[in-house]
């Protein structure tokens, strides 16, 4: 008996010790904290997913309809009620009032985080104290997937409150209060603009609240980029330019602004309208002129616009500077949403192409190569692949590229006229006849006709020669004539058309047949 007393005594005693570990009492404590209105099909999921997160759940209901609230409280949430008064900060501040915890965590109703994202947000509490944080954001819509970072966690003390009253922002007096900032790895899912008529009317909304606000407050510089901003988003992009074009000019007589990342984001998105409109030149000139105005310089996502607007403009020295500098950047901190994957694709395709042009065929055969990875149905990284490899010498390499594309791209007609004519040129002519059947139907291309004609000239096929030169002056709306009468006029409507890879084929021909004459094997 006594043995099993000292047994359960002991076991007791380990119970608290164990208990006491888990409870961790110098962990700082967190309190989530949000707005909602008519939830009731996101709640359960957001509240499902900070089950064993939050030590606190505060929940202002914004006037529901459904059974938003009752579904709040079956998860343990306090409940309380705010009337509506067309101010997000208002509503987020009175959810900041009423939470006890030592950090906040404000979340919207259609956000998801998921177990695996709790233990990197209490990592960085722990490790961290006394930061604010930002956390990844992922938003889902029908167009395709966005992320960027936002401050979304940060101690509770009564000088920090949101401010705004629509895309409120919590930021400002963070920065006032001098407390240091940190991103924490956590990935927040927010579902919120999967339709597209949902996104459209978020955005009617705020544009009627932010106007209101820009007449009480006509240079509140916030106001003025969010109604650039959901301008922007609604399409009015003449009426969103004019927005940002009153921060940009208030930024030449206010330094402090420049330094801000409100007015880098305003630079990014005003050039993208630039860019839209198909002005390139003014949207390099602007992102140029001000690109290391900010306290932090160079930024990732400033430098890879520059890189594509340059790219599009076909100045590729210009587009490889800028692009090889953040070939191996993630883009995964950046405050703008984007859609990573497309960031990414295009990064990579942008920067292999202008390596081409610029003759580093090893940095454009990586990324095209990645390219490939990224969009395996884009015929177009194939053909710079094939070109990277020519213009390197490695044509049995680039006629394989050729192959597979093919196998890929169900025989198209250009992979197999490449081969064709990368084979004629470079002298793999071992089984060259087996593209042949394919051009039967191709009478108007220059390129394959001179081809055509220069194999028929090194096999010394008379019908051959015949056949492809009537069908290359006619071709080019040439009087025919028997070869190689009215040749110059030939290469003159060839080099007036700029068709130079055709044009040097005709060359070939002449050549092979005057060292043929020179030979005695042949007479002209």
């Amino acid at each position: 008996m006594k043995k099993r007393h000292k047994e359960n005594k002991n076991k007791h005693v380990y119970k608290n010790l164990t208990s006491h570990k888990i409870q961790q009492p110098n962990t700082p404590t967190l309190s989530v904290c949000m707005i909602v209105k008519n939830e009731e099909k996101n709640l359960p999921r957001l509240l499902g997913s900070i089950k064993g997160l939050a030590d606190e759940i505060i929940v202002v209901d914004t006037g529901s309809e459904d059974n938003t609230v009752e579904i709040a409280k079956s998860f343990g949430a306090k409940v309380y009620f705010f009337e509506w008064c067309d101010d997000f900060s208002a509503a987020r501040n009175e959810s900041l009032r009423h939470a006890t915890c030592d950090y906040i965590l404000w979340l919207d109703g259609d956000d998801e985080l998921k177990k695996e994202e709790h233990i990197k947000i209490k990592n960085a509490l722990s490790k961290n104290r006394g930061y604010a944080f930002y956390l990844k954001i992922r938003s889902i819509t029908d167009k395709g997937d966005t992320e960027c970072i936002q401050m979304r966690m940060f101690p509770r003390r009564e000088d920090i409150r949101f401010e705004g009253s629509v895309h409120e922002q919590v930021y400002p007096s963070i920065e006032r209060a001098k407390i240091p900032m940190s991103l924490c790895d956590a990935l927040i899912i927010h579902h919120g603009y999967k339709e597209s008529s949902d996104s459209d009317n978020k955005l009617k909304r705020n544009l009627e609240i932010l106007k209101k606000d820009l007449a009480r407050e006509p240079d509140n510089v916030l106001t003025l980029f969010f109604l650039g901003r959901t301008l922007r988003g609604l399409n009015q992009l003449e009426d969103s330019a004019f927005y940002y074009d009153r921060i940009i000019e208030k930024g030449k007589d206010d330094s402090r602004l420049k330094t801000t990342d409100l007015y880098q984001i305003t630079l990014f998105e005003r050039a993208g309208i630039f860019a839209s409109n198909g002005r390139l030149k003014e949207a390099i000139d602007l992102l140029e002129n001000n690109r290391n105005v900010g306290s932090k310089g160079s930024n990732n996502i400033i430098d890879f616009t520059l890189g594509e607007l340059y790219y599009k403009s076909k100045e590729y020295e210009k587009a490889y500077k800028y692009l090889y500098r953040i070939k191996d950047v993630s883009f995964k901190e950046e405050l703008v949403p984007i859609d990573l994957k497309l960031i990414k694709n295009n990064l990579y395709h942008y920067l292999g192409v202008s390596s081409l042009f610029v003759k580093d065929y090893n940095t454009a055969k990586k990324y095209i190569g990645i390219s490939i990875e990224y969009d395996p149905q884009n015929p177009e990284n194939y053909h710079y692949l094939i070109l990277c490899e020519e213009k390197q010498g490695n044509i049995k390499k680039a006629i394989d590229i050729c192959s597979e594309a093919l196998e890929r791209f169900h025989n198209n007609i250009s992979f197999i006229k490449k081969r064709f004519l990368l084979r004629l040129e470079n002298g793999y002519l071992y089984d060259i006849d087996k593209d042949l059947p394919f051009f039967e139907h191709e009478t108007q291309d220059v390129e394959i006709l001179c081809g055509l004609l220069l194999l028929s000239s090194m096999k010394l096929s008379i019908d051959g020669i015949t056949k492809y030169y009537s069908a290359i002056q006619r071709a080019l709306f040439l009087p025919v004539m028997p070869f190689p009468e009215g040749y110059m006029e030939v290469k003159n409507r060839l080099n007036d058309l700029n068709e130079k890879k055709a044009l040097s084929l005709m060359e070939r021909v002449i050549d092979t047949f005057l060292n043929l004459q020179n030979q005695n094997e042949i007479t002209l």
